[in-house]
């Protein structure tokens, strides 16, 4: 095991920790006892955001909400979302990748005409279009379908690399060999394609990952939400909430804080990057680990 991979378990580990830190009371703010203001003994009386201090160690947000119990609580939330979408994402795309691999049929049509189309224009872009389609912002199960469509945006890409790597498997020398010793398909499925292919498949989730902690996050900041309310306010009429506590939520509406209260998008934006790193690394570590077995 080498070292970079030696590092990027323990980050990882690290992060699950923190995750698991959702269960231990004592330590978190209960949602009651969040503070919309504080009265001093000379009374002045202070409104949140509340900076870092012995009573909030990473402060509060512009709510009165404990950004350390904030960041525990939405963390396994966070990377069960993250993992999903990835998940999916694999489970259409690595069939069809394996079926394609001769470069013909409709297999290679459906993922090379979803790669060329997603490709010319940026992510992003097309996810914020896609939660903003009709059918999903007033759909009855938001969240599911949002992280569906999310995962299905790459999946043309990730299909495509995985035909590529089994197109070198089915032009290499050994697999000529399998064929000529009269081997069964599900012998050579087996023992020649998918014993080389699965190492390469998970390094690419795990990078996969890594790109969907960073879509999350950048769709968070622009106040995107995965799963919503629809409420009305006699001040402002309709009015859109969040209701799902994940780190990319928190960057909601933070831009009036990255001069005057930094702490506020600070701490969810380095979870983020934390994660991203961790798992960036993890993926290549695992690619460096690979190659030296072989």
């Amino acid at each position: 095991m080498n070292n970079q991979l030696k590092i990027a378990i323990v980050l990882l580990g690290l992060l699950f920790c923190f995750c698991l830190l959702s269960f231990v009371d004592p330590i978190l703010q209960p949602e009651e006892e969040r503070l919309e203001y504080i009265l001093k003994d000379d009374g002045q009386i202070l409104i949140p955001p509340y900076p870092p201090s012995e009573q909030f160690w990473l402060g509060t947000d512009q709510n009165g909400r404990d950004i350390f119990t904030y960041l525990v609580k939405g963390g396994l939330n966070t990377l069960l979302i993250v993992f999903v979408i990835s998940l999916i994402r694999f489970v259409f795309a690595v069939p069809l990748g394996i079926l394609a691999y001769k470069r013909k049929g409709i297999s290679h049509s459906i993922i090379h005409g979803f790669n060329s189309f997603f490709s010319m224009v940026p992510i992003l872009f097309i996810a914020i279009l896609v939660l903003n389609l009709p059918m999903v912002l007033v759909a009855e199960h938001r969240l599911l379908l949002s992280v569906v469509l999310i995962a299905l945006l790459e999946c043309g890409a990730i299909a495509v690399a995985v035909q590529n790597h089994v197109r070198q498997i089915y032009e290499s020398s050994y697999m000529e060999g399998a064929i000529v010793n009269g081997s069964s398909k599900l012998t050579v499925g087996r023992f020649y394609y998918w014993r080389h292919v699965r190492s390469h498949v998970i390094i690419m989730f795990f990078l996969d990952a890594a790109k969907v902690m960073l879509l999350l996050g950048q769709l968070g900041f622009l106040s995107m939400f995965l799963s919503q309310d629809w409420l009305y306010d006699e001040s402002v009429g309709i009015v859109v909430r969040n209701n799902l506590e994940i780190w990319p939520t928190m960057l909601a509406d933070t831009r009036q804080y990255l001069r005057s209260d930094i702490w506020i998008p600070l701490f969810p934006a380095f979870m983020i990057a934390y994660t991203i790193f961790s798992l960036q690394m993890f993926g290549e570590g695992l690619r460096k680990h690979f190659e030296r077995r072989k």
